[in-house]
């Protein structure tokens, strides 16, 4: 197994161009818009590589490249950079060699991908009139983001190598109570006008409807931008794949994702 320098990411791009489910987590790797790291069989012509970015992997290509998926297992098993990692495999056919090779500990879950109907997102025109009193909404900049990276959501420092990077590339919105976020919406991955959404909201504001109203100006921005808002989630994830239905989501595909976590 070879890791790729990021002047070289762009020699598996073609593996990872027409993913049927989540093609934005490794392409924002290959594009050098996010964080990640790139292994791949062969340095010269990859026919199978391994895309990682902070506990979200990916594995694609021939699945006739065994010692290379063999090693994908091995690497996963030994690194210790994040507490967890998700892998999806494209082709289905990877499945019988990481359900052999995968360490003891990893699950097999079911997520599901979404596209939006834009005529029943069209039934929220006028969210704005759902922002609750005492709260106030704000679209998230640099310094916002700096902020929820420090306190509020520590993980989102594992989308984004900055709070910079991000003002850059994302897009995001958050309800403030009282001088502090309350709820978010945000980017937390892009690529090609794709942008993968993470939501929140902090416990003792939750039941108010905040996670909508952030949703909508999300997507209500998405939209008049010409970006692609992105929902996905696990399957069991009833209050996320209820909200997605509120919102417009309905279903596209569901597939099977690899869930390690650290002991």
């Amino acid at each position: 197994m070879h890791e790729l320098q990021p002047y070289a990411f762009h020699r598996v791009a073609h593996l990872f161009a027409n993913l049927p489910y989540g093609p934005t987590i490794p392409n924002s790797v290959i594009s050098r818009t996010g964080p990640g790291r790139v292994f791949v069989d062969s340095q010269i012509e990859p026919t199978a590589a391994f895309v990682y970015s902070n506990g979200a992997c990916t594995l694609a290509g021939s699945t006739d490249s065994i010692a290379f998926g063999k090693s994908v297992c091995q690497w996963l098993s030994d690194y210790h950079g994040s507490d967890y990692f998700i892998l999806y495999a494209f082709p289905d056919a990877w499945q019988e060699l990481l359900d052999r090779e995968l360490m003891r500990g990893v699950s097999k879950r079911r997520r599901l991908d979404f596209d939006l109907v834009l005529a029943t997102f069209a039934s929220h025109k006028g969210w704005e009139s759902q922002i609750p009193s005492g709260y106030s909404l704000h679209s998230v900049d640099r310094a916002l983001m700096e902020l929820m990276r420090d306190e509020v959501l520590p993980y989102s420092r594992s989308y984004w190598r900055s709070a910079a990077d991000f003002e850059r590339h994302g897009v995001g919105f958050c309800l403030i109570h009282e001088d502090a976020i309350a709820s978010v919406c945000y980017t937390c991955f892009a690529w090609n006008e794709h942008h993968d959404i993470d939501i929140m909201t902090v416990e003792g504001h939750r039941g108010k409807g905040l996670a909508l109203v952030t949703a909508c100006a999300f997507i209500d921005h998405c939209l008049s931008r010409g970006l692609t808002p992105n929902w996905d989630c696990w399957t069991e994830n009833q209050a996320s794949v209820t909200l997605a239905a509120r919102l417009g989501f309905v279903p596209r595909v569901e597939v099977t994702a690899y869930h390690g976590v650290s002991c």
